[in-house]
């Protein structure tokens, strides 16, 4: 291109399935061309996409994606393409992909974004306040996303889920950069919380378990061994006597767990109010199987961060485990 006076590069493709590939640079630097974030006259992106918000089955969605839908691109094919794709969860991401121009990739999630948010259920914070629950506690390393979710059951056998999620307050929009999504408007919105620094404290997490506590009935958290000794420690120091439980993060704890979720989500008892950061944790899982059938949550292999979603199945777990009263006996008296 050095050698022409005005040397032009045009790149035409559907989205790729990774942050990191080629393309996904290109598209990103383009929405920040566009955003005024970066300043080159020399770029100019054209993007058509629908959104993870958007339905995935409505023709308006495919519309966003495709300018020539009804034109050159048969709209009775991608309705075809849809149905197959809304029967078949295994279809669903290769029709996000190559339908909605949408950054998925085709190898089978642990759950189809669709089943996720179906699961959107508002939250009542305010009726939650004294309800007997659950926590699932996933301690990051110093600098990762620390997350801990709260299970609240109901008489019908659902949970309302309550999500925190921590990141150092400062390198938040390197961190944003680095994993492609948008923390910053996510803090601004209160979905994200951060703790003071650039590490993760510890005391900081324990400070706020002690604080939950006296605002919910929170029967115990269950946690991964990861990290818990100085958490163990921080919260004695605050004088908190919230039971807590190692789930391991093997086949053996994580199999039940993983069940217990999957069934739980599709059977639509769990209202998680569509909160984003947890939406994402759950968009990017994969599992991983052992020969015998069991599978837990697979952070090597899934897309992105999946703390979240890891922290809800043993919050889930805890609840199982612990969540039923003792049966009432009657008190007979012989006269």
């Amino acid at each position: 291109m050095g050698a022409r006076e005005s040397p032009l590069l045009m790149v035409i493709s559907t989205q790729a399935p990774s942050d990191t590939a080629p393309l996904s640079e290109l598209i990103d630097y383009g929405l920040k061309v566009e955003a005024g974030a970066v300043d080159d006259p020399s770029f100019k992106l054209f993007f058509y996409a629908a959104t993870p918000s958007d339905d995935p089955w409505s023709e308006e969605s495919w519309q966003k994606a495709n300018p020539a839908l009804g034109d050159f691109l048969s709209l009775d094919e991608v309705r075809r393409q849809a149905e197959q794709a809304r029967r078949m969860p295994a279809k669903e991401p290769a029709f996000r992909n190559l339908i909605l121009n949408q950054r998925v990739s085709a190898e089978k999630h642990f759950l189809t974004a669709s089943e996720w948010m179906a699961n959107k259920g508002e939250l009542d914070l305010e009726s939650l306040r004294g309800r007997q629950c659950f926590g699932g506690l996933d301690l990051s390393s110093v600098r990762d996303l620390t997350a801990m979710v709260l299970v609240f059951p109901d008489d019908q056998g659902s949970f309302d889920v309550l999500p925190l999620m921590w990141l150092p307050a400062d390198g938040l929009r390197e961190r944003e950069d680095e994993d492609k999504v948008p923390y910053l408007s996510w803090k601004l919105s209160g979905y994200l919380l951060t703790t003071p620094g650039r590490t993760i404290d510890p005391a900081f997490i324990a400070a706020k378990v002690a604080e939950l506590a006296s605002v919910y009935d929170l029967r115990m958290i269950g946690f991964d061994r990861w990290r818990i000794d100085d958490f163990k420690r921080a919260l004695s120091e605050t004088g908190s006597d919230v039971e807590l439980e190692a789930i391991g993060q093997g086949f053996k704890d994580m199999a039940p767990a993983v069940d217990t979720l999957e069934r739980l989500v599709v059977e639509r008892r769990l209202r998680h109010g569509g909160h984003p950061l947890l939406t994402w944790c759950a968009c990017n899982a994969v599992v991983t199987a052992d020969p015998a059938g069991n599978r837990k949550l697979d952070k090597a292999r899934s897309r992105g961060r999946i703390d979240g979603l890891v922290a809800l199945a043993m919050a889930l777990t805890v609840a199982a485990r612990h969540g039923k009263e003792a049966a009432w006996t009657p008190t007979i008296e012989f006269m």
